[in-house]
């Protein structure tokens, strides 16, 4: 075998290696790709998660902040209203 054709069928053999590796790399990229879009997608949802948690969290304290000014505004207009009436009747 000459050396020529030697050298011809190594190179055509390192060729075949070379594309092989080349797709399995190309592929690897492209699944990577994927993954980070997959990661993206669910650190979105997971935001989104966290803002509806932090928001069926803070409402008992908007429900209490409303109980509280009702309490204080009724008492303040009892008091008003007593006081209206002690006044009426010459106190």
């Amino acid at each position: 075998m000459p050396e020529k054709d030697l050298y011809e069928h190594r190179i055509s053999a390192l060729e075949a290696d070379v594309k092989h590796l080349y797709s399995k790399v190309n592929g690897f990229a492209v699944a990577s790709a994927e993954m980070n879009t997959k990661l993206d997608s669910m650190l979105v949802t997971l935001g989104e998660l966290k803002e509806s948690i932090k928001s069926v969290s803070e409402r008992p304290t908007r429900l209490w902040d409303k109980l509280i000014f009702a309490v204080v505004t009724a008492v303040g207009t009892a008091l008003g209203a007593a006081l209206c009436i002690f006044l009426k009747t010459g106190g």
